[in-house]
């Protein structure tokens, strides 16, 4: 299973789940900004973007577990083989760039959780004190 085009193809949507979720994170982090701002427009306008980034990350994140579970049954793996042992069915060549490519999206989706459940706190507090002050 050396084929190019099979490493090629979980490497563009490894990158391209990279690209959503930075996109995501640049989002959360202007929403941050807003809501220290107390800009409710502003958070509002940003929190559709927000949806709609969460959709296209959710559909990335998708199309790749499914590349992974082809890859899986191609390497003569069970479905549910992990990241790792799919990696070390490549060729050694190509194995960094895929276990960084893994690693980074990991990074990344625990960087936008928990700028997810930080933003939901900030929301909380300054719409708890909004309403206190009216």
């Amino acid at each position: 299973m050396e084929t190019q085009l099979e490493w090629d193809q979980l490497v563009d949507s490894l990158r391209d789940e990279l690209q959503e979720k930075g996109g995501l994170i640049r989002l959360l982090n202007q929403q941050t900004e807003l809501l220290y701002q107390r800009d409710p427009r502003g958070n509002e306008r940003v929190e559709e973007q927000i949806r709609g980034q969460l959709r296209l990350v959710s559909r990335c994140t998708q199309g790749r577990e499914l590349i992974l579970r082809e890859t899986a049954t191609r390497l003569n793996l069970r479905e549910e083989a992990d990241a790792t042992e799919i990696v070390h069915g490549f060729p050694e060549y190509v194995q960094p760039l895929l276990e960084a490519l893994f690693t980074e999206v990991e990074r990344l989706s625990g960087r936008m959780q928990e700028r997810l459940r930080q933003n939901q706190e900030l929301k909380v507090r300054f719409l708890s004190e909004a309403t206190s002050i009216v």
